[in-house]
């Protein structure tokens, strides 16, 4: 039996932005969240955002976010706007010169909390125009559903915790 969702939340967030080939698919899920929770649209910056969850998880801009960093970057950190710090096409190079501006105009919080809500409250939340945030961890069948777009995975295959941004080759 399906469940369907009557709400559209889609008028809350402003177009789509490409990551790229970059482990930034959380910061930007978090971003536009974060920003599609406050009045108007207007994107906040992901590199902001990434750059300090990934300082405080000590890990490389090479590399995805984990939920916990990137909720305590907003939480503590915050956001400017996205034109204050656009987002870079690449990983830099060196993570030693990857530093934000020295001058971005206001930032603006948010105390997100990890919740191990089910189905059913995750629907309420959205029935209550509240943007929610839902991680889930995929395996290589995700990339090749069948022809009407049902993933079947294999009994064996486990998640992939490092399939957020690896790029993908068609078959």
């Amino acid at each position: 039996m399906g469940v369907a969702v009557l709400r559209d939340l889609r008028p809350l967030f402003g177009a789509i932005r490409d990551q790229g080939a970059r482990p930034t698919c959380l910061a930007f899920a978090a971003s536009d969240c974060h920003a599609a929770l406050r009045d108007g649209w207007t994107p906040l910056s992901c590199e902001f955002a990434f750059y300090h969850a990934q300082r405080r998880a000590g890990l490389s801009p090479h590399t995805g976010s984990t939920l916990e960093a990137m909720l305590a970057a907003l939480r503590e950190d915050g956001q400017p706007i996205e034109t204050d710090w656009p987002y870079l096409a690449a990983s830099p190079a060196d993570f030693s010169i990857w530093t934000p501006p020295s001058r971005v105009g206001p930032v603006y919080r948010r105390a997100g909390k990890r919740r191990s809500d089910g189905f059913d409250e995750i629907l309420a939340l959205l029935e209550a125009d509240q943007p929610t945030l839902v991680l889930m961890m995929l395996s290589d069948a995700f990339y090749s559903p069948d022809s009407d777009g049902v993933v079947i995975a294999p009994t064996n295959e486990a998640p992939d915790p490092l399939s957020c941004g690896r790029p993908r080759n068609p078959e």
